[in-house]
């Protein structure tokens, strides 16, 4: 039996359970947030959209957000609204290295996976470009689909690269995106024919990077594309998404 040395000294040294994820105050509920922040935590149920995901007043089988727009993409889904204090918890994991909510993350995405996508056949992530890579040091939605890959069994595949350094998107809507993304993406040698992909990112907000992905993905022979993120965004905020 191979023993997970990383694993042993994480769960004994560093449990994400003995303290609130968001709070920081101690916690003996045996869960990765406290009664009191578990309460506040937009976690998507009931009034969603049925294609996205995303947070909706009512049950609908297409929202505002994505209705003629999100086609390439045959179902998505997230975990939280991106709200507070989700929004915040992100951000930390994004930018300031916070890798250890990976856990917490990829233990939510599972009752999603088994629910929504278990007729995946690969997952695969979005590719960050150089530059990012070179600032933050890490691709979070490479950290993601990792982490997820090695929870449930099913093989990742770089399926793309990112070979167009775009401008910043926070300001842009959807078309103005989709524009700003041509020629943006290469796709690596993969067998797409006939295959159901899960494509694992962060946070979805207009859609437009996932739905180009998707998009290249079916040109190829593609059967289904699904996503699956942290959060996702449903009354666009630019000015929160920073």
């Amino acid at each position: 039996m191979k023993i997970n040395f990383k694993k042993v000294l994480r769960d004994n040294l560093f449990n994400l359970k003995w303290r609130c994820n968001i709070c920081d105050e101690e916690n003996f509920n045996g869960d990765y947030f406290c009664d009191e922040c578990k309460n506040k935590l937009p976690i998507l149920k009931e009034n969603k959209c049925g294609h996205c995901g995303r947070l909706t007043a009512y049950s609908v089988d297409f929202c505002d957000s994505c209705i003629e727009k999100n086609v390439f993409i045959d179902n998505a889904r997230s975990i939280f609204a991106y709200e507070e204090p989700i929004d915040n918890l992100i951000k930390a994991f994004k930018y300031k290295e916070r890798l250890y909510l990976t856990d917490i993350f990829c233990d939510l995405f599972i009752e999603i996976y088994l629910t929504n996508f278990s007729d995946t056949d690969f997952i695969t992530y979005v590719p960050a470009s150089e530059k990012s890579l070179k600032e933050r040091g890490y691709n979070q939605s490479l950290v993601l689909a990792k982490a997820l890959s090695e929870r449930i069994g099913i093989s990742i595949v770089k399926t793309a690269i990112k070979t167009k350094e775009t401008p910043r998107q926070a300001t842009l809507n959807f078309n103005e995106r989709l524009e700003n993304l041509k020629g943006a993406f290469e796709l690596e040698k993969v067998d797409f024919k006939g295959k159901n992909i899960l494509l694992v990112d962060d946070v979805l907000t207009t859609g437009s990077t996932v739905e180009t992905l998707a998009k290249l993905f079916k040109k190829k022979g593609a059967n289904k594309v699904y996503v699956l993120t942290v959060a996702s965004v449903s009354k666009i905020k630019f000015k929160d998404l920073k």
